[in-house]
């Protein structure tokens, strides 16, 4: 196949970003909300989202979702999108396999219901997977949301099995 192939034989693939419905207390920077995006429809910008939703602060954490049939613009919490590459259209029906199977967000936060401080009681704080409280000067593991699932994992992941080009 070749490098640039005529747009009929290809989907154009973007990272869109939307307004998070409630920010992290606990991670104060502004944070959208991402995922894979193939464009499967040029003309109403329409196709399928890739992205883990949910909550970190959940027992299972976030879960791998698939919306299809999407078009981004049309939410009231787009911000904007961009394009990272393409895909030929012969290997679409793989993306949802490759993604699907990749680790999820696991939890990360949890409520001090425990805590002997009253101002520490029953706030939201960052745990280990399995919801134990870091100890004093424990080394908390990195974040890891829909930002990084996307840039660090989902993307990387198309690209090493190449299906996603740029």
């Amino acid at each position: 196949m070749s490098d640039n192939p005529p747009a009929s034989e290809r989907y154009r693939v973007f990272t869109p970003e939307f307004d998070t419905a409630a920010p992290d207390p606990l991670d104060p920077a502004k944070r959208y909300h991402t995922g894979v995006f193939i464009q499967t429809d040029p003309d109403i910008f329409e196709g399928d989202l890739f992205h883990v939703t949910g909550d970190i602060i959940a027992a299972k954490g976030m879960y791998f979702d698939v919306k299809e049939s999407y078009t981004p613009g049309a939410s009231a919490h787009f911000h904007r999108t961009t394009e990272i590459g393409w895909i030929y259209k012969v290997d679409f029906p793989r993306i949802r396999g490759i993604l699907e199977a990749l680790p999820t967000p696991t939890k990360q936060q949890g409520i001090d219901f425990w805590s002997h401080d009253p101002s520490k009681r029953n706030k939201i704080t960052w745990t280990k997977e399995n919801g134990e409280l870091y100890g004093p000067g424990e080394q908390r593991r990195p974040i890891i949301k829909c930002n990084e699932w996307t840039h660090q994992i989902a993307i990387p992941k198309l690209r090493q099995e190449g299906i996603l080009h740029s």
